[in-house]
């Protein structure tokens, strides 16, 4: 059928009858109707448009908006493609139009912004939700979470698993260089702690490596460098090479400060290998304090001594626990029967890890408020042997209160998000004092716990860290006058003496940074503008004089010594106040932004191995260790970056170990502990300095 013709048809005439056909307009809206011409419709605009017959004349109707325009070949297309370019319903359609919608931030509060589809986007946004909520990559595949993403807009299409594990390793490789470039530019040194585990259901062992360090706004950050697979057999060299291999790799080598790792003669060796492939002048005091050792795997050693006299009752309690924690029907009729006692006590029984001091204080303290009931259920129940006596139920309860000291300690030490290099000297000395008083106890029991901690506190008190010592001096709170103020404390009248050893370490370290500052500013810019010899020789002679000049270092640090101590008030902003007197001791700036970003404890590198486990489990046991690595990098830096931690992370922090849940059996602890804790042990570590002799 040929076209009907309309005489004068304007070709950007506009054709939009109202609704109802008020005026009686004769109106014929056909399908679109074939043109019986001789060639196709070629024009890039007719996939947008409908062809059809309007009152014998050819229309063109938009398939976004309905409007009609002119159709006919004489007309031409130009018209159309100008309404299809400004059509706002097509952009709408395609997502190119910007809506008001919810935008969500990371604490989860939505906002009204607008927003524009984008696939790549939302590609991103549901890797990072497979990432922070640890969802199974296989989610994609799921029929109703296809549906789901369908009704929220259906040009979006769900990628297949591996098409989302490539997202993944390809953001991996982007923030990678983003974080590099942040490393790069950060003007302070990184402190490094590394700990090893094993997953159980891969049976492979991971080494995770957390770097931490204080941004260039003064703020104290801490990310994870690395969670790498590491084959058997677990030596020292093989430790060594994939620990220094990540340093290379993030060019940290040189900017090093320390490195901290639980006790073991493994680390021991692994220290020394990793010393050689750095280049010690680059380090600070040419590597000889490199080595930090964990002050948390200190205190579990001490606490493990003490709970020694008080075996057969923690046995006792710990087989109690496990009697009424067994079987569903036990738990039942043991809550039944402190109903009956009308107890108010909400706290379930709690199974400990023996290897590890915190598990068992918890056991013992959930276990304590239920004395009345456990003497109950041995009458009422034949099977039950292992109801400990008063005596040692009195013992327990007086040994959790004596052991809130190091839980408190314990807290102090492992926290991440705050300083805690000053606060090792004044809480170390807090407990020697402490166990000073226990060794006067009355309670034979008290003092026999006291002295077995006190051998294992001796041997471990010589080695304070040189850094520890000069951290203490550097928090203006404490300043010289915390090392006098225990030194009388103990008894020791050379307090001048002792001062004078950690003020001598840190005049050193003053003259060690002056002459590094100086080094780096020795050839400026202007030097290569000289134009003669003479001048050169010169500026190179003042740069000299300039390294062997500690007069005004040595100025810089009497003043600061010489100032009355900061108030010791709740809300004193440690790195804050360094921030701002930068301008006074520029020197003592430099060196306080590096020893107070170095961690005492390796627990920010377990705590990793809890999110490994839950990423590991079995329906993803079969991940390569390239996929796993950049999931669990890719998580950590998110929650980083939006300052989201999960509740299982909070719960671990300022904890001992990561892996010591309230409900782990003691054969998933050991297990869990990785191959480094089969080989941890109690060896003797060479004495750095002796402060307080």
């Amino acid at each position: 059928m040929e076209p009907q013709h309309v005489e004068n048809a304007p070709a950007n005439d506009v054709v939009a009858p109202p609704p109802g056909n008020p005026n009686n307009v004769e109106e014929d809206v056909l399908p679109q109707h074939p043109l019986g011409a001789s060639r196709s419709l070629k024009s890039d605009v007719w996939p947008h448009f409908t062809r059809m017959m309007v009152s014998g004349v050819l229309k063109a109707k938009c398939n976004y908006c309905k409007k009609i325009l002119a159709g006919k070949s004489s007309n031409g297309t130009s018209h159309l493609r100008t309404h299809r370019n400004k059509c706002v319903h097509k952009k709408i359609h395609d997502g190119s139009q910007r809506v008001l919608g919810a935008n969500y931030s990371a604490n989860g509060t939505a906002d009204m912004s607008t927003t524009q589809f984008s696939s790549e986007v939302s590609r991103k946004e549901l890797c990072t939700m497979i990432l922070v909520h640890e969802y199974p990559l296989s989610i994609v595949e799921h029929l109703y979470f296809k549906r789901f993403c369908c009704t929220l807009n259906p040009l979006f299409k769900v990628p297949a698993r591996n098409t989302i594990k490539k997202d993944i390793v390809a953001i991996y490789g982007l923030e990678r260089s983003k974080f590099q470039k942040v490393i790069d530019e950060n003007k302070g040194r990184i402190a490094v702690t590394t700990d090893m585990w094993t997953a159980t259901n891969q049976k492979r062992a991971y080494m995770a490596v957390t770097g931490h360090y204080i941004d260039n706004s003064w703020n104290l950050r801490s990310h994870l460098l690395m969670f790498g697979y590491l084959p058997a057999p677990h030596t020292s060299e093989r430790l060594a090479v994939k620990l220094a291999q990540c340093l290379q790799s993030w060019n940290i080598d040189s900017k090093l400060s320390t490195i901290t790792l639980d006790n073991c003669t493994t680390n021991d060796s692994m220290i020394n290998i990793v010393k050689k492939r750095l280049v010690l002048s680059n380090l600070i005091r040419d590597g000889s304090l490199l080595h930090m050792r964990c002050s948390a795997h200190i205190l579990n050693l001490i606490v493990r001594d003490g709970l020694d006299v008080l075996k057969d009752g923690i046995d006792q309690i710990r087989e109690s626990v496990v009697f009424w924690t067994c079987t569903p029907r036990r738990v039942e009729y043991f809550h039944a029967t402190a109903q009956q006692l009308k107890l108010a006590v909400s706290k379930k029984l709690v199974l400990d890890c023996p290897t590890r001091w915190n598990s068992t204080y918890e056991m013992l303290s959930s276990a304590i408020p239920y004395k009345d009931v456990f003497s109950l259920l041995k009458i009422r129940e034949p099977h039950y042997d292992y109801l400990p006596t008063n005596e040692q139920w009195e013992f327990a309860a007086i040994l959790v209160e004596k052991l809130d000291v190091f839980k408190d300690i314990t807290m102090i030490f492992s926290g991440s998000n705050y300083p805690t290099a000053n606060q090792f000297f004044p809480k170390v000395c807090d407990l020697r004092l402490r166990l000073l008083e226990w060794l006067s106890d009355p309670n034979l029991m008290i003092v026999s716990m006291a002295e077995k901690m006190w051998t294992k506190f001796a041997k471990y008190w010589d080695d304070i860290h040189l850094l520890l010592a000069v951290a203490v001096v550097l928090d203006p709170r404490y300043k010289l006058e915390i090392v006098g103020y225990y030194a009388g404390k103990f008894g020791i009248t050379s307090t001048d003496l002792v001062s004078e050893r950690v003020r001598s370490v840190l005049a050193d370290l003053v003259v060690e940074y002056q002459r590094k500052s100086s080094k780096n500013s020795a050839v400026p810019s202007s030097l290569n503008a000289c134009s003669s010899a003479t001048d050169l020789d010169f500026d190179l002679y003042v740069s000299q004089r300039k390294k062997t000049r500690t007069t005004v270092v040595t100025t810089e640090l009497d003043h600061y010594l010489a100032e009355y101590v900061h108030p010791r008030t709740p809300d004193f902003d440690l790195l804050g106040w360094w921030r701002f007197n930068g301008a006074k001791y520029p020197i003592l700036q430099e060196i306080a932004r590096d020893l107070l970003a170095v961690p005492i404890t390796s627990v920010a590198s377990e705590s990793a191995f809890s999110s490994g486990g839950r990423l590991l489990d079995p329906h993803r046991s079969r991940l390569d260790p390239m996929t796993v690595e950049a999931m669990m990098m890719l998580r950590t830096w998110i929650q980083d970056d939006n300052k989201v931690t999960s509740s299982d992370v909070k719960a671990l922090e300022g904890v001992f170990s990561a892996m010591a849940m309230e409900d782990a059996t003691v054969e998933e602890c050991i297990d869990g502990a990785g191959t480094q804790g089969e080989q941890r042990g109690d060896e003797d570590v060479a004495a750095e300095v002796n402060l307080l002799d």
